[in-house]
């Protein structure tokens, strides 16, 4: 008598492969819809809007008023464009040692991306009430950011929790220092942040949407 046991266990229908890195990552099209969400907001409520500006205004007098503006321009001198261009190098030789060469040309393309939408950003809007030129987003904290993210993107898949919380405490830091130091308000650091992030989600899109026999499996 044929029981369970002693039946084929040949799969009468042969499941389709899965295809790993296939579609649109969600996390990309969300970077790519919170970022300008962020820039917009930014701009709107703290700049465009009084109550929002003299807010804006005083936590920066606040900031200045503590006294460590030498200590937070030292900290602004460390991101030059010789400390950029050699951050930059090594995050894209790391990313082209691990066989990922769409990442590292994902890295150029995030740093130099994010940089460019911000200094557009900050030549085209304009500060109301102000003789002064608009500081929004903030330029360092934007090279911060995106070096920081950056660094998530090449790093074993292990390493990017650590990563990313090293990216945040130096985009945090880099913060502080611009307002300490009288460059910038609030509302520069979070639009700068709101850059890099929509950068970085439109750059994850068009990596993602390359050619699959083109893309190296993630890891």
């Amino acid at each position: 008598m044929t029981t369970i046991a002693t039946a084929p266990t040949v799969p009468l229908l042969d499941a389709p492969p899965r295809r790993r890195g296939s579609g649109v990552p969600v996390a990309a099209v969300l970077a790519v819809v919170l970022g300008p969400a962020a820039v917009v907001g930014a701009y709107v409520l703290a700049v465009l809007d009084p109550a929002g500006r003299a807010l804006d205004d005083a936590v920066l007098r606040v900031a200045t008023d503590l006294g460590l503006r030498g200590e937070g321009l030292r900290v602004l001198e460390l991101v030059g464009v010789p400390t950029v261009a050699l951050a930059v190098v090594v995050l894209a030789g790391i990313a082209i040692a691990r066989g990922h060469g769409a990442r590292a040309v994902s890295v150029v393309a995030l740093v130099l991306g994010a940089q460019l939408v911000t200094q557009l950003l900050k030549a085209g809007l304009v500060r109301p009430d102000s003789a002064g030129e608009n500081s929004l987003p903030s330029g360092h904290v934007t090279l911060v950011a995106s070096l920081g993210l950056a660094l998530v993107l090449v790093v074993p898949r292990l390493l990017r929790p650590l990563a990313a919380l090293a990216a945040v405490a130096v985009t945090g830091v880099a913060g502080v220092a611009t307002m300490v130091a009288g460059w910038h308000r609030p509302s520069d650091v979070v639009a700068a942040v709101g850059v890099v992030v929509a950068t970085a989600g439109a750059v994850s899109l068009a990596e993602a949407l390359l050619p699959a026999r083109r893309r190296p499996r993630s890891a």
